[in-house]
């Protein structure tokens, strides 16, 4: 820790951690770097970058986290598929560059742009036709998701906003929606466990009945203390948590200042940084 850090900390500042954030390697707005300056610039003590499916911005991140005496915490969320619904996991201090992890989140990227490209091919045929080529370009470095999609379908005047996008083609229930590779929720939880990682429920208010068949497979942590979830939600999931013996985490979700509008900004989010010892406990103890 530097002692720029350390005197943040006597200070009072820093006390703070966000433990769930995207950058441009999945779809936030700001590469990694910029939101390692950014978490600089909002006080944090402690920060955790989380795209989806991807760890490409991590290498950067922790280069720019140790440069401004930010305590960095390398994770990943990834997707699953479940009747109904999804289900996400974040997982923390994984080992990034594990050939066996890499080689899954490749399966992962394949899938996404082969699936990308059936939508768009469906979006042709339901008359709202956009360029695979733009949604590529959208994507960038990232995976491509269906927010790339949904911002193609914005810019091609089909739709007026990225909700509506998915209300009326891409999601779940919609008439382009195209079923991707399928990682079960405990395929995710020992996927994480084999990089070394601590794998965590994501905001999980929907999907509680998942926690206790994952604990059962090593699910260790509940993000009860979600960006988007009320005083009463969050104080409901710490109970749940402590019930089953969970490391309380939690996180803003932050994607960029544009999405500000249904989502806090980076921070916001009271997690006190005991918790990053707290997974880093578990994490040298698998």
């Amino acid at each position: 820790m530097s002692p720029s850090h350390l005197n943040r900390m006597r200070n009072g500042l820093g006390m703070r951690a966000d433990l769930h954030t995207h950058s441009t390697a999945s779809d936030g707005e700001m590469t990694p770097a910029a939101l390692v300056h950014y978490a600089r610039e909002r006080g944090l003590g402690a920060l955790a970058l989380t795209d989806h499916d991807s760890v490409a911005g991590l290498d950067t991140a922790s280069q720019a986290a140790r440069r401004v005496g930010i305590d960095f915490v390398p994770g990943v969320e990834l997707s699953c598929d479940v009747p109904q619904n999804e289900v996400h996991i974040l997982g923390y201090f994984i080992r990034w560059h594990d050939p066996h992890f890499l080689t899954m989140l490749a399966r992962f990227r394949e899938s996404r742009y082969g699936r990308a490209e059936k939508m768009v091919r469906k979006l042709t045929a339901l008359g709202a036709p956009i360029a695979f080529e733009r949604v590529k370009q959208i994507a960038g470095d990232a995976p491509i998701g269906r927010p790339h999609i949904a911002q193609a379908l914005v810019e091609a005047g089909h739709v007026s906003s990225v909700p509506e996008a998915f209300e009326r083609f891409i999601g779940r229930n919609g008439p382009a929606y195209v079923q991707r590779f399928r990682l079960t929720p405990a395929d995710a939880v020992a996927l994480i466990l084999r990089a070394g990682g601590v794998p965590v429920l994501a905001h999980p208010r929907e999907v509680t009945h998942y926690v206790e068949p994952l604990v059962k497979v090593g699910l260790v942590g509940l993000e009860a203390l979600y960006g988007l979830y009320d005083t009463a939600t969050r104080a409901e999931l710490v109970r749940l948590a402590r019930r089953y013996d969970l490391i309380v985490t939690g996180g803003s979700d932050f994607h960029g200042l544009n999405h500000m509008a249904y989502l806090n900004d980076l921070g916001d989010v009271e997690v006190p940084v005991e918790v990053v010892a707290q997974l880093r406990a578990r994490a040298e103890a698998l």
